[in-house]
């Protein structure tokens, strides 16, 4: 269970990197204010999903 989660961990990471990476690079130009205001909200529910994540991994590893 702790390998799966820590599995989904890296690559939840990876993906907010990546959007992270991308909204680094964005202007009005290329994103409607919409859509960039959705992309941030997306970010910050992955960051409080890994959090979660992170806590359970935690409490797993406590749990043994």
């Amino acid at each position: 269970m702790i390998k799966k989660l820590e599995k989904e961990l890296k690559k939840l990471n990876a993906k907010r990197d990546k959007l992270s990476k991308f909204l680094s690079k964005q202007n009005k130009k290329t994103l409607s204010a919409n859509q960039l205001q959705l992309l941030k909200e997306q970010k910050q529910a992955m960051a409080k999903y890994a959090k979660v994540l992170e806590l359970r991994i935690k409490d797993l590893k406590e749990a043994k």
